[in-house]
């Protein structure tokens, strides 16, 4: 079935992700693949060693080889949907706004609010202060 987006949505069964499945008997060996990868493997070719197959539609039952791209894990995470969320969001869950002066930066990436960092520590500080004591007479 092909949508509004020009997505072919697969038909046959999809598992609890939501990513079509298929049955395969290629080279003597049999089982369940991704739809998805089949599909970029008939249309496109081999898919590269180290690389996952990328929704460019983020439609996970899309079986469209025009919509399929092979590139890194790490690209596929950061184009996923969840990062799309969080790279939204203009303040932490308590209220504190993300901005230049206030958010620590990782390269992983995540992000954490310096306010929030601040307020973690002390409230570990005030429930260990006899501990912080001793270790600082060493």
């Amino acid at each position: 079935m092909i949508d509004t987006n020009d997505c072919w949505l697969y038909a046959g069964y999809k598992n609890e992700l939501g990513y079509g499945q298929i049955f395969t008997y290629i080279n003597k060996k049999q089982g369940y693949q991704y739809a998805h990868r089949v599909s970029y493997e008939t249309f496109i070719g081999n898919i590269p060693d180290g690389l996952v197959i990328d929704h460019l539609c983020s439609v996970r039952c899309c079986i469209n080889p025009t919509h399929l791209e092979a590139v890194t894990a790490r690209e596929n995470t950061l184009r996923g949907i969840g990062v799309k969320i969080n790279k939204s969001k203009t303040h932490c869950p308590r209220g504190h706004k993300y901005d230049e002066s206030n958010t620590l930066i990782s390269s992983s990436p995540w992000r954490r609010c310096k306010q929030c960092a601040r307020d973690s520590h002390r409230r570990y500080y005030a429930l260990n202060k006899e501990k912080w004591k001793v270790y600082n007479k060493k």
